[in-house]
């Protein structure tokens, strides 16, 4: 079970926004997937086989072979947001 308080921490440390009619609702359903995996970590499955699905086939690998590529001229062509011959992106870091 988890508690309003600690609802409330992961909230704020996910900078999420939830109202309070929202909160209990969100609050009900979780604790109500807590409760599913406690019944499900009680069933005895020691009797029970572990299952293995995978192949014995490699993967195919390609050959590295050398190929020309755009200049950066060519790649900085596409765009509006230049400067000093590098993308101009929005300032991401406050």
């Amino acid at each position: 079970m988890i508690s309003s308080s600690d609802f409330d921490k992961v909230c704020r440390l996910a900078k999420l926004s939830i109202s309070e009619a929202d909160k209990d609702r969100f609050l009900d359903k979780l604790n109500s997937i807590f409760n599913w995996i406690d019944q499900l970590q009680k069933i005895d499955t020691s009797s029970v086989e572990e299952i293995r699905t995978y192949n014995d086939v490699s993967t195919p690998e390609r050959t590295d072979t050398p190929c020309l590529s755009n200049t950066r001229q060519e790649v900085l062509s596409n765009t509006k947001n230049k400067k000093f011959d590098m993308f101009c992106v929005p300032k991401i870091v406050e």
